[in-house]
């Protein structure tokens, strides 16, 4: 019942997102279609209790223009960040999307998220209670797992993967562990407490994706072809994202961030777009550098990156024997 109720606030809470304005008669009338009604009209009782439920569940306010009758969100904007909250609606109201379309299950296409959620649930309680992680994680890196004690900070979802940034206890390091690539994890009896003056917001503040670095942020100019533009526009690269100026064939876009490794290897992929970085000139240069050994890849009569590699250091070998070959023979 408590879960069936949950979906009824949600599912009023992206009505109202959806249409903006809306009278009773006409909320009522997409209440009765919904698969919540069972085809019954929804009380003002019920409507109102709704309405107070949503408040104090969700901080969202839903007010009545009186001289329209019109009930709507009185804040949109704040359903449009980036917080928990946020991500929370949207989440249950595509769920609630997906149990209203049975019928259409065969024709919904989700797709495989790696994320490492069996282990969410006992990160949150880690966290609650301020208890370290006893932690057992493959890293990319290493062919081993590495065990570890760990303090979880926060979590992070970037890209349908969870992560978690915790304070390990062996060098004293606060380090970002995905979920995915953790093997196992447990609760341990040992507590740590949580600094009040850490906040999650500022230590990714200038960031891209979820590598921290200390480094200063730089001012990033990209100049993207105009049908690539539109894409940037609809899925911002990041949240400091302005366009500076278009035109029929391109736009300019400014950034603010740090230019750590995440960003660079976004800023690579988007060469695929014929996307140009104007400034800074490091970020240029180091672009410029990794597209050049991409293409060494297909530059030698269809040999592959490995065989091209292979052909340039014969070649470096047989022109350093020739040479000195060479110079020996002055002395013959």
């Amino acid at each position: 019942m408590a879960k069936e109720l949950f979906n009824r606030y949600v599912w009023l809470i992206d009505t109202l997102q959806r249409y903006g304005r809306l009278t009773r008669r006409e909320i009522d009338g997409l209440w009765q279609r919904s698969e919540y009604s069972d085809g019954k009209p929804m009380a003002r009782r019920t409507f109102m209790n709704y309405r107070q439920a949503i408040q104090e569940m969700f901080d969202v306010n839903i007010e009545c223009d009186a001289s329209t009758y019109e009930y709507y969100i009185e804040d949109p904007d704040a359903l449009q960040g980036n917080g928990a909250r946020v991500w929370a609606l949207n989440t249950l109201a595509v769920s609630n999307m997906l149990n209203e379309s049975q019928e259409l299950r065969n024709r919904i296409v989700l797709e495989n998220i790696p994320s490492g959620q069996k282990f969410l649930r006992i990160v949150f309680e880690a966290m609650k209670e301020n208890r370290v992680l006893i932690l057992s994680y493959r890293s990319f890196r290493r062919v081993t797992s590495s065990h570890t004690l760990a303090a979880p900070y926060f979590v992070k979802l970037f890209r349908q993967r969870w992560y978690v940034i915790a304070k390990d206890f062996t060098d004293r390091k606060i380090k970002t562990y995905a979920l995915d690539r953790v093997a196992s994890l447990e609760l341990s009896s040992r507590t740590f407490v949580y600094p009040d003056s850490f906040s999650p917001i500022d230590y990714f503040r200038d960031c891209f994706g979820i590598t921290h670095d200390d480094m200063p942020a730089q001012e990033v100019v990209l100049r993207v072809p105009a049908l690539q533009a539109n894409y940037l526009r609809t899925l911002p690269l990041h949240e400091s994202q302005e366009e500076l100026d278009r035109n029929e064939h391109s736009s300019t876009f400014h950034y603010r961030l740090k230019i750590t490794p995440d960003f660079e290897q976004e800023v690579y992929a988007l060469g695929y777009w014929q996307a140009e970085v104007l400034s800074p000139q490091t970020l240029r240069d180091a672009v410029a550098e990794r597209l050049s050994r991409s293409l060494a890849c297909y530059g030698t009569a269809g040999l592959s990156c490995h065989e091209h590699r292979k052909e340039k250091v014969f070649i470096f070998s047989f022109h350093r024997r020739k040479e000195r070959t060479r110079k020996c023979s002055r002395f013959l």
